[in-house]
Protein backbone atom coordinates (compact mmCIF):
# COMPACT_ATOMS: atom_id res chain seq x y z
CA UNK A 1 0.00 0.00 0.00
CA UNK A 2 1.46 3.35 -1.01
CA UNK A 3 2.26 5.98 1.61
CA UNK A 4 -0.15 8.91 1.80
CA UNK A 5 1.03 12.45 1.21
CA UNK A 6 0.21 15.05 3.82
CA UNK A 7 -2.69 16.20 1.64
CA UNK A 8 -4.11 12.70 1.44
CA UNK A 9 -3.66 12.15 5.17
CA UNK A 10 -5.61 15.35 5.79
CA UNK A 11 -8.42 14.10 3.58
CA UNK A 12 -8.57 10.78 5.39
CA UNK A 13 -8.62 12.50 8.79
CA UNK A 14 -11.35 14.95 7.75
CA UNK A 15 -13.41 12.11 6.29
CA UNK A 16 -13.18 10.17 9.55
CA UNK A 17 -14.10 13.26 11.58
CA UNK A 18 -17.15 13.96 9.43
CA UNK A 19 -18.20 10.33 9.59
CA UNK A 20 -18.08 10.24 13.39
CA UNK A 21 -19.79 13.60 13.89
CA UNK A 22 -22.37 13.35 11.14
CA UNK A 23 -22.58 9.57 11.41
CA UNK A 24 -23.71 9.80 14.99
CA UNK A 25 -26.27 12.17 13.59
CA UNK A 26 -27.71 9.87 11.00
CA UNK A 27 -30.94 10.97 12.63
CA UNK A 28 -32.22 13.96 14.61
CA UNK A 29 -30.87 14.41 18.13
CA UNK A 30 -34.24 14.14 19.83
CA UNK A 31 -36.11 11.40 17.99
CA UNK A 32 -35.48 8.75 15.35
CA UNK A 33 -36.49 9.31 11.74
CA UNK A 34 -39.85 8.09 10.55
CA UNK A 35 -39.81 6.40 7.12
CA UNK A 36 -40.89 9.04 4.58
CA UNK A 37 -43.85 7.08 3.29
CA UNK A 38 -45.33 7.11 6.79
CA UNK A 39 -44.35 10.60 7.99
CA UNK A 40 -47.90 11.92 7.92
CA UNK A 41 -49.45 9.12 9.95
CA UNK A 42 -46.76 7.82 12.32
CA UNK A 43 -45.99 9.59 15.59
CA UNK A 44 -42.83 8.60 17.44
CA UNK A 45 -43.87 7.40 20.91
CA UNK A 46 -42.49 9.55 23.71
CA UNK A 47 -40.72 6.60 25.33
CA UNK A 48 -38.93 5.72 22.07
CA UNK A 49 -37.94 9.35 21.52
CA UNK A 50 -36.60 9.65 25.08
CA UNK A 51 -34.57 6.45 24.93
CA UNK A 52 -33.15 7.41 21.56
CA UNK A 53 -32.22 10.83 22.91
CA UNK A 54 -30.49 9.14 25.86
CA UNK A 55 -28.52 6.96 23.45
CA UNK A 56 -27.51 10.00 21.41
CA UNK A 57 -26.27 11.70 24.58
CA UNK A 58 -24.11 8.67 25.38
CA UNK A 59 -22.79 8.64 21.81
CA UNK A 60 -21.78 12.28 22.16
CA UNK A 61 -19.56 11.44 25.14
CA UNK A 62 -18.22 8.29 23.44
CA UNK A 63 -19.97 5.87 25.76
CA UNK A 64 -20.62 3.50 22.88
CA UNK A 65 -21.25 0.48 25.11
CA UNK A 66 -23.99 2.28 26.99
CA UNK A 67 -25.52 3.66 23.82
CA UNK A 68 -25.45 0.26 22.14
CA UNK A 69 -27.33 -1.35 25.02
CA UNK A 70 -30.16 1.16 24.69
CA UNK A 71 -30.22 1.05 20.90
CA UNK A 72 -30.12 -2.74 20.68
CA UNK A 73 -33.22 -2.87 22.87
CA UNK A 74 -34.89 -0.20 20.75
CA UNK A 75 -34.28 -2.13 17.52
CA UNK A 76 -36.40 -4.91 19.00
CA UNK A 77 -39.18 -2.74 20.44
CA UNK A 78 -39.26 -0.15 17.64
CA UNK A 79 -37.94 -1.76 14.42
CA UNK A 80 -39.88 0.71 12.27
CA UNK A 81 -37.26 3.43 12.81
CA UNK A 82 -34.17 2.78 10.62
CA UNK A 83 -32.24 5.57 12.35
CA UNK A 84 -32.11 3.42 15.47
CA UNK A 85 -30.39 0.54 13.68
CA UNK A 86 -28.08 2.96 11.88
CA UNK A 87 -26.99 4.64 15.09
CA UNK A 88 -26.53 1.21 16.70
CA UNK A 89 -24.31 0.24 13.77
CA UNK A 90 -22.21 3.37 14.33
CA UNK A 91 -21.81 2.48 18.01
CA UNK A 92 -20.80 -1.07 17.14
CA UNK A 93 -18.35 0.18 14.51
CA UNK A 94 -16.70 2.30 17.19
CA UNK A 95 -16.51 -0.84 19.34
CA UNK A 96 -14.96 -2.76 16.41
CA UNK A 97 -17.99 -5.01 16.11
CA UNK A 98 -18.19 -4.50 12.37
CA UNK A 99 -19.98 -7.77 11.59
CA UNK A 100 -22.74 -6.92 14.07
CA UNK A 101 -22.95 -3.40 12.65
CA UNK A 102 -23.34 -4.66 9.09
CA UNK A 103 -25.94 -7.25 10.13
CA UNK A 104 -28.02 -4.57 11.91
CA UNK A 105 -27.94 -2.36 8.85
CA UNK A 106 -28.80 -5.15 6.44
CA UNK A 107 -31.83 -6.10 8.54
CA UNK A 108 -33.04 -2.49 8.70
CA UNK A 109 -32.42 -1.75 5.02
CA UNK A 110 -34.22 -4.91 3.94
CA UNK A 111 -37.35 -3.15 5.18
CA UNK A 112 -36.37 0.51 4.76
CA UNK A 113 -34.52 0.38 1.44
CA UNK A 114 -34.74 4.14 0.91
CA UNK A 115 -32.96 5.20 4.11
CA UNK A 116 -29.86 6.98 2.82
CA UNK A 117 -27.95 7.33 6.14
CA UNK A 118 -28.12 3.56 6.52
CA UNK A 119 -26.59 2.99 3.09
CA UNK A 120 -23.95 5.60 3.87
CA UNK A 121 -22.96 3.66 6.99
CA UNK A 122 -22.83 0.42 4.98
CA UNK A 123 -20.43 2.21 2.65
CA UNK A 124 -18.23 3.24 5.56
CA UNK A 125 -18.04 -0.32 6.86
CA UNK A 126 -17.12 -1.71 3.45
CA UNK A 127 -14.52 1.00 2.85
CA UNK A 128 -12.84 0.38 6.20
CA UNK A 129 -12.70 -3.33 5.37
CA UNK A 130 -11.11 -2.64 1.99
CA UNK A 131 -14.19 -3.70 0.02
CA UNK A 132 -14.09 -0.65 -2.20
CA UNK A 133 -16.49 -1.87 -4.91
CA UNK A 134 -19.09 -2.68 -2.26
CA UNK A 135 -18.49 0.68 -0.60
CA UNK A 136 -19.02 2.48 -3.90
CA UNK A 137 -22.26 0.58 -4.52
CA UNK A 138 -23.56 1.50 -1.06
CA UNK A 139 -22.69 5.19 -1.40
CA UNK A 140 -24.25 5.27 -4.85
CA UNK A 141 -27.39 3.72 -3.41
CA UNK A 142 -27.46 6.47 -0.76
CA UNK A 143 -27.18 9.31 -3.28
CA UNK A 144 -29.69 7.62 -5.58
CA UNK A 145 -32.42 7.29 -2.96
CA UNK A 146 -31.58 10.71 -1.52
CA UNK A 147 -29.70 12.93 -4.01
CA UNK A 148 -29.54 15.78 -1.49
CA UNK A 149 -27.82 13.71 1.22
CA UNK A 150 -24.56 15.67 1.37
CA UNK A 151 -22.54 13.31 3.58
CA UNK A 152 -22.85 10.41 1.13
CA UNK A 153 -21.58 12.62 -1.70
CA UNK A 154 -18.64 13.62 0.52
CA UNK A 155 -17.80 10.01 1.41
CA UNK A 156 -18.19 8.86 -2.19
CA UNK A 157 -15.85 11.64 -3.29
CA UNK A 158 -13.27 10.51 -0.72
CA UNK A 159 -13.55 6.90 -1.91
CA UNK A 160 -13.20 7.79 -5.58
CA UNK A 161 -10.39 10.26 -4.93
CA UNK A 162 -8.17 8.46 -2.42
CA UNK A 163 -8.92 4.78 -2.90
CA UNK A 164 -10.00 4.33 -6.52
CA UNK A 165 -8.07 7.13 -8.22
CA UNK A 166 -11.14 8.24 -10.17
CA UNK A 167 -10.54 11.94 -9.75
CA UNK A 168 -12.98 13.29 -12.32
CA UNK A 169 -15.85 11.39 -10.71
CA UNK A 170 -14.66 12.43 -7.26
CA UNK A 171 -14.74 16.05 -8.40
CA UNK A 172 -18.42 15.74 -9.32
CA UNK A 173 -19.34 14.48 -5.86
CA UNK A 174 -17.19 17.04 -4.05
CA UNK A 175 -18.94 19.75 -6.06
CA UNK A 176 -22.36 18.29 -5.28
CA UNK A 177 -21.48 18.10 -1.59
CA UNK A 178 -20.34 21.71 -1.66
CA UNK A 179 -23.60 22.80 -3.28
CA UNK A 180 -25.67 21.04 -0.61
CA UNK A 181 -24.00 22.22 2.60
CA UNK A 182 -25.25 25.55 4.01
CA UNK A 183 -21.76 27.01 4.45
CA UNK A 184 -18.90 26.59 2.00
CA UNK A 185 -16.44 23.93 3.12
CA UNK A 186 -13.05 25.58 2.61
CA UNK A 187 -11.13 22.29 2.71
CA UNK A 188 -13.34 20.71 0.05
CA UNK A 189 -13.01 23.91 -1.98
CA UNK A 190 -9.23 23.34 -2.00
CA UNK A 191 -9.69 19.72 -3.06
CA UNK A 192 -11.94 20.80 -5.91
CA UNK A 193 -9.37 23.36 -7.07
CA UNK A 194 -6.54 20.80 -6.82
CA UNK A 195 -8.36 18.12 -8.81
CA UNK A 196 -9.51 20.66 -11.39
CA UNK A 197 -5.91 21.81 -11.94
CA UNK A 198 -4.67 18.24 -12.31
CA UNK A 199 -7.40 17.38 -14.81
CA UNK A 200 -6.62 20.54 -16.78
CA UNK A 201 -2.89 19.75 -16.85
CA UNK A 202 -3.60 16.20 -18.02
CA UNK A 203 -5.86 17.50 -20.78
CA UNK A 204 -3.18 19.95 -21.95
CA UNK A 205 -0.51 17.25 -21.90
CA UNK A 206 -2.73 14.92 -23.91
CA UNK A 207 -3.41 17.67 -26.42
CA UNK A 208 0.31 18.39 -26.87
CA UNK A 209 1.05 14.71 -27.31
CA UNK A 210 -1.40 14.28 -30.15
Amino acid sequence: MRYLTNSLRNKCWLALTCIVIAGCGGAPATKPDVPRSAESVVVVPEQVAQEYSNAQTLMSVEDYEGAAQILESLTLSAPEYPAVATTLAIAWRQLERDDDALAALQSALAVHDGYAPGWNEVGILHREAGRFADAEAAYLKAVTVSPDYALAHFNLGILLDLYLGQHARALEHYQTYQSLVPDEDKQVKRWIADISRRIERSARAASVGQ
